[in-house]
């Protein structure tokens, strides 16, 4: 199964929906944004999205921890 079929390039997604299309939990999405691979965007004071185009990049180098 491709994992980048629930992805539209060029959005934003929570980190919810980018755990899934990267097969991992949530904690891992903000471990990998911690290590410099995904850049969080901050919408308001509590809603933070990352960028599908990074997270299609991941898949498609095999980062996904």
């Amino acid at each position: 199964m491709d994992t980048r079929q629930h992805l539209t390039p060029g959005t934003l997604t929570t980190d919810k929906n980018a755990a899934a299309a990267l097969g991992i939990c949530r904690t891992s999405v903000w471990n990998l944004a911690k290590a410099g691979h995904l850049n969080p965007v901050k919408l308001t004071g509590k809603t933070t999205r990352f960028r599908t185009d990074e997270i299609i990049n991941l898949i498609e180098r095999g980062i996904t921890q």
